[in-house]
């Protein structure tokens, strides 16, 4: 039996892990924080930094992994692609590509170079520089860590007095001491993820992103992305040049864009699963085996000849339920008219413990379908305020 290593056991992975069981792999995870709830569905856990890519090598050839799966964090794509080349392994891109592609300053630096659709990023190393910089910048702007994921790191600017402020934590945050400032961009944000077959599109789903407590945390998604028939042949476009140039591997290429006035611009993309078991909804949606097809590719597989069933849901998406402040959670209340549409929740706090940085964490996440696109679109905005949370000091 094949050794597998997946790197964290966070919820977010717990479905890659359970699928890599069912497909004949001994799965063993790893990371920080031995109470994840994902490392109990896993053969083994053995301790380590994830993102510490020596370490993970030297796990590997100590406990003789076979084979090596990212987990749904872009250190652990770095991670695996380095890992995976030491030891010779088929699946992941090369180093030096994972780290253009996960790095925004490299990666924005590529998207001008290439004409794709943009916000035009400048790069900072030192605080002096970046302060010259904000001085004459044209307002608002986005000041974002180089090397952070999920909204972590990134300040929006109206003003100078903001942009120091902004800048101070932006480098405080980042692990290189590398930033990116960016012109702020008035539309809506959208996710669109593909699977790639031997440098061609396979499956494609699309996403709104709704970020009404914290304006750089997506909390809900919805299924499919609005306007994607008029803008799906572009994106698809872009993301097979990029793999083509670059001559990337099997496997997912998602990007993150927002829609101007019908227009996409890119602001990040990944080479990974997502958080927030995403690939469940990508699932539902597609029909698409996606956690399957992700580990046949980190394997070294061909996922050419993967099958593809029929879709469960015609409309869904996912909601994480968050409080407007800190608090012991006393109590919350999911009314009915959400509660006949869910068929899927994952409890993250309980009752009687406290939310300690309500921006980031989530109670509960909610996957949910519609028959109908517009409700369902139209009801998501409303969660925050239909489900009560009953805070206590």
């Amino acid at each position: 039996m094949e050794r597998l290593l997946i790197l964290n056991g966070s919820f977010c992975e717990q479905p890659i892990i359970t699928k890599a069981k069912e497909m004949g792999y001994y799965v063993i995870t790893t990371g920080n924080a031995p109470d994840l709830m994902g490392h109990a569905y896993a053969d083994e856990y053995i301790p380590a930094d994830y993102s510490d890519k020596e370490a993970i090598l030297q796990l590997v050839k100590e406990h003789n992994i076979d084979k090596i799966v990212s987990c749904a964090n872009d250190f652990g794509v770095l991670t695996a692609a380095y890992v995976a080349e030491k030891m010779g392994w088929k699946g992941h891109d090369t180093y030096e590509n994972a780290v253009l592609l996960h790095h925004k300053d490299k990666f924005k630096d590529y998207c001008y170079t290439h004409n794709i659709p943009s916000p035009h990023s400048v790069v900072f190393t030192n605080m002096t520089d970046a302060l010259e910089h904000v001085k004459t910048a044209e307002y608002p702007i986005i000041v974002k860590a180089n090397d952070l994921t999920g909204g972590k790191g990134i300040r929006k600017a109206e003003n100078y007095s903001d942009a120091v402020e902004a800048l101070k934590y932006s480098f405080e945050r980042s692990r290189d001491k590398h930033i990116v400032v960016e012109p702020f961009l008035e539309g809506t944000q959208h996710t669109i993820v593909t699977f790639i077959a031997d440098k061609k599109i396979i499956s494609s789903v699309s996403c709104n992103c709704y970020s009404p407590v914290n304006p750089y945390l997506i909390q809900s998604e919805t299924f499919p992305a609005d306007n994607i028939d008029d803008i799906r042949d572009e994106l698809h476009g872009i993301i097979e040049n990029i793999v083509n140039d670059l001559d990337l591997v099997d496997g997912i290429f998602a990007l993150q864009y927002f829609l101007c006035n019908g227009k996409p611009y890119i602001i990040e993309m990944m080479r990974r699963s997502f958080g927030n078991q995403f690939l469940t909804l990508a699932d539902a949606y597609s029909g698409f085996p996606w956690e399957e097809a992700y580990i046949r590719a980190a394997t070294g597989q061909s996922c050419a000849d993967i099958k593809c069933g029929e879709p469960t849901a015609k409309f869904c998406g996912h909601h994480g339920i968050m409080a407007g402040k800190n608090g012991i959670i006393k109590s919350y209340t999911i009314p009915e008219e959400i509660q006949k549409h869910i068929f899927k929740k994952i409890d993250m706090l309980s009752v009687g413990q406290r939310i300690e940085d309500y921006m980031n964490e989530r109670i509960a996440y909610l996957y949910y379908s519609y028959d109908n696109r517009d409700e369902m679109n139209e009801a998501v905005k409303q969660y925050n305020d239909m489900i009560k949370i009953e805070l206590g000091d």
